[in-house]
C-alpha cells in the first residue's frame, strides 16, 4: 500500500519543505513575531478565537502540507496570508445567504475594490464564487510576490482596516504608507489594465 505523501513532497522543489518551514520559522525575528502577533489579533476579531489560535493554525496549516509556502515568498508573509484566508473563509461561511465581496484589481487609488452584493445565490454559484476570489487574491499575492510592505498593505486592505491600523501594523510613516500605495496602484494598473479577467 503506497504512503500518503503530504503536499510538500520533495518532488516538489518550488516550495518549502517542512525542514524548511521549520527553518524559516526559527528565523523570525523578534520584530517579525509582534507584526506576527499584531495581524494575529486584527484577524482574530472576527472569529472565535484568539491570535495565538489563528497563528497556531496557520503553522499547523504549513507542517501539515495543507497550505504550501512558496520559496519565493518570505515566511511572514505566508503566515499572515494564512491567517487572512482562514479569516476570510470562515467570515464568508458564516455570512447570511446573499452577501458577496467581489474584489476588483483596479482601484484607481490602489485598494482592491470591495463590493457588497445582495442575492439569493445557490451553493454552485458560491463554490465559484469563493474559487474566483481565491484567484484573485492568489494573483494579487503573486503580483507582490517581491514587495513585502506592498502585500502587506493589500492584506489589510482584503480584511478592511483602515488606513491608520494599517500604519500601526506595519509600523510606517505616512510617507512610506502612502509611497506604498501608490507603487501598488501602478502595478496593479500594469498588470490589470483592463481589470480582472477570469
Amino acid at each position: 500500500m503506497q504512503e500518503d505523501r503530504p503536499k510538500w513532497s520533495d518532488a516538489i522543489r518550488d516550495v518549502f519543505d517542512l525542514e524548511e518551514i521549520r527553518s524559516a520559522l526559527d528565523g523570525l525575528t523578534q520584530s517579525d513575531l509582534v507584526r506576527l502577533r499584531r495581524a494575529g489579533s486584527k484577524f482574530a476579531l472576527a472569529l472565535d478565537c484568539t491570535a495565538d489560535d489563528l497563528i497556531g493554525e496557520a503553522v499547523c496549516s504549513a507542517y501539515s502540507g495543507a497550505r504550501e509556502c512558496r520559496r519565493d515568498l518570505p515566511i511572514l508573509v505566508f503566515l499572515v496570508g494564512a491567517m487572512r484566508s482562514i479569516a476570510w473563509n470562515a467570515k464568508v461561511s458564516s455570512r447570511k445567504a446573499g452577501s458577496e465581496i467581489s474584489l476588483d484589481a483596479t482601484g484607481t487609488d490602489g485598494h482592491p475594490l470591495v463590493v457588497l452584493k445582495c442575492d439569493a445565490p445557490d451553493a454552485e454559484t458560491l463554490v465559484l464564487r469563493a474559487d474566483d476570489t481565491a484567484r484573485r487574491i492568489a494573483a494579487l499575492e503573486d503580483l507582490f510576490a517581491d514587495d513585502e510592505p506592498a502585500l502587506l498593505v493589500i492584506m489589510a486592505d482584503l480584511d478592511e482596516l483602515s488606513k491608520e491600523e494599517i500604519m500601526v501594523m506595519n509600523e510606517m510613516s505616512e510617507t512610506t504608507y502612502n509611497s506604498t500605495r501608490t507603487r501598488i496602484r501602478r502595478k496593479m494598473e500594469r498588470r490589470f489594465p483592463n481589470g480582472w479577467t477570469a
